[in-house]
């Protein structure tokens, strides 16, 4: 009798396997979609590293929505240039000419420039120590230094120095998969340029605030945005900000900074500290 049960249950389960089976092939067949072959040229044509700079969650589904609409304008930041024309050559479309990007830190508070808070001891992850405590510099809005934006960089391009974030340009790809990676926003990309002059600087904080907390920090005192001639700089939530747009690189905004370390720096430029006058 048990048997004979034991061979009803394993008829009826293997019916139903079988079942199964055979509606889940012609449904497949029925809603069956033939993928251009022209998808798996371009997405070969890709890096292949789906970091998500181009807008799409992967290669393959910018691929996909290239092949479908042809759009001349979808742009791979990592691919560059290069990469724009084998793309154009394989679809037989003129694509736009990608503007370079590249990966800055609007912070210089290294332990020598930046005062500390606290000492902090736990999980070496910014977003864990944010969780304690604003961090372990006076300055909340600087760079935590403990590297969580690290491990989201695909190209080995971030390195921590004394305490501070630092990118190396030429590995930089600009596929900005760091920027959400930092809990304080100090990660922002930028146009890639022979010159560029920013503020390297995200304190929010009154000038008084910040000088405590940050012999780099932007006071907001406005002596860059009356001696630029381009109107290029604009104060905005205590902190002065450069459009690149309008920048000339011209560098008087860096002479009359008055920040002990000038919290306005030129790409490439090794940071000076000023004389105390």
């Amino acid at each position: 009798m048990l048997n004979e049960s034991f061979i009803a249950a394993v008829t009826s389960l293997g019916t139903l396997a079988l079942l199964l089976g055979v509606i889940i092939y012609f449904v497949s067949k029925k809603f069956y979609v033939a993928e251009d072959p022209m998808v798996s040229i371009i997405n070969g044509i890709l890096p292949g590293v789906n970091c998500g700079a181009c807008a799409y969650p992967s290669c393959n589904q910018f691929a996909e929505e290239l092949v479908r609409t042809k759009d001349t304008s979808m742009t791979c930041p990592v691919g560059g240039s290069e990469l724009a024309a084998k793309l154009g050559d394989a679809l037989g479309i003129e694509m736009a000419e990608p503007k370079p990007v590249v990966c800055a830190v609007l912070c210089q508070g290294t332990h020598d420039i930046a005062r500390p808070s606290a000492e902090y001891v736990g999980i070496q992850d910014c977003w864990a120590a944010t969780q304690a405590y604003a961090g372990p510099k006076q300055c909340r809005h600087s760079c935590i230094g403990l590297g969580s934006c690290i491990a989201w960089c695909d190209f080995n391009a971030m390195r921590i120095e004394d305490g501070l974030i630092v990118i190396d340009e030429e590995l930089c790809t600009g596929c900005a998969a760091c920027i959400p990676a930092c809990p304080t926003g100090v990660l922002v990309m930028q146009e890639k340029k022979a010159e560029r002059i920013f503020v390297a600087c995200n304190s929010h904080d009154r000038g008084a605030d910040t000088k405590r907390a940050c012999d780099a920090g932007c006071i907001a005192c406005q002596k860059c945005v009356k001696v630029c001639p381009e109107n290029a700089i604009v104060i905005e939530n205590f902190v002065a900000k450069i459009d690149q747009e309008k920048c000339t690189s011209c560098g008087k905004c860096i002479e009359v900074c008055p920040t002990k370390v000038n919290c306005i720096v030129r790409h490439n430029d090794t940071l000076k500290t000023k004389q105390a006058s």
